[in-house]
């Protein structure tokens, strides 16, 4: 049995690069609108029982239109970033995780490549149990981020969009 990990994948990865590379050019709030709507159907199903995770990205869309305020809109992600670092099961706390970060996008725009390892172990544990190897989370992994590739990679930029600011520290 494999040592859990918060999150799976690597920088190196192909599908990885090939994220980094699809986010550049791209709005911040072309990354978390994309970001928020891959996590609301693949993830928060897997939190359903905690409403806070629903009402942060409810909230995150109210922030992005001007109709939250920033600073009341902080507290909820910090709310739920408690929350999603307090859950004890790993699928939930990796899917929380993913959730947090997505919506923190908004704020920190390479958030949009920090959901998908997130996410990537959410799915590999939700997939195959807790009791697995290491190369079967790699791989369940590894077909999560092409999946998440393949979401970004439909995702349209508007010829006149002011890209996000992206500087990669992984």
């Amino acid at each position: 049995m494999a040592k859990l990990r918060k999150t799976l994948g690597s920088p190196t990865e192909p599908a990885v690069v090939a994220l980094m590379e699809g986010m550049e050019g791209k709005s911040k709030e072309t990354l978390t609108t994309w970001a928020m709507a891959y996590v609301t159907e693949k993830y928060l199903p897997l939190v359903a029982e905690t409403p806070l995770f629903a009402e942060l990205l409810e909230k995150t869309k109210d922030c992005m239109v001007s109709s939250l305020p920033l600073k009341e809109w902080k507290g909820l992600l910090s709310e739920a970033r408690k929350a999603s670092a307090a859950e004890k099961e790993p699928v939930r706390e990796a899917a929380a995780r993913a959730i947090v970060t997505a919506c923190g996008t908004w704020q920190t725009p390479t958030n949009a490549l920090g959901f998908c390892f997130y996410g990537a172990a959410a799915m590999a544990y939700h997939q195959a149990g807790t009791a697995e190897t290491k190369e079967t989370y790699d791989m369940l992994a590894t077909k999560e981020l092409e999946q998440i590739l393949a979401s970004l990679m439909q995702v349209k930029t508007a010829p006149d969009e002011q890209a996000a600011k992206l500087q990669w520290n992984c």
